[in-house]
């Protein structure tokens, strides 16, 4: 499942559905500080590629890892330090594939960069 906007991580705990194993989550939330500059708030938007982007990070990682649901989630607006950022959800069978198939996830969103952010800094 992919998800782009605002939304906690109860919401998206209770999206993943059936739980037939384990359940391995990254949260990732916006920084208060950046390379020694403290950061105001970030803002994030959607591009015109963020849902296909995401949607082949999931078919990665489906293809990759046997999971039996996933969540791909990415906040859109402006964010304050503490604010949920991103997440990826991974229901497995067994632990060790969720948590290979979670870092995977982050990893790749990390890198491919779904949704454009701005840091707005301190003066």
């Amino acid at each position: 499942m992919i998800l782009a906007g605002k939304a906690d991580e109860e919401e998206l705990l209770n999206l993943i559905g059936e739980k037939k194993g384990s359940i391995v989550s990254y949260f990732g939330y916006v920084r208060s500080y950046n390379d020694g500059k403290e950061i105001k708030e970030m803002i994030c938007t959607s591009t015109e590629r963020t849902k296909e982007t995401l949607k082949e990070i999931e078919e990665s990682i489906m293809n990759k890892y046997p999971v039996e649901n996933l969540i791909l989630y990415h906040s859109v607006g402006t964010l304050k330090p503490g604010d949920l950022l991103a997440a990826v959800i991974v229901s497995t069978v067994h632990r060790a594939e969720g948590f290979e198939a979670c870092r995977y996830g982050i990893d790749k969103i990390k890198k491919l960069e779904p949704v454009k952010r701005v840091e707005v800094q301190e003066p």
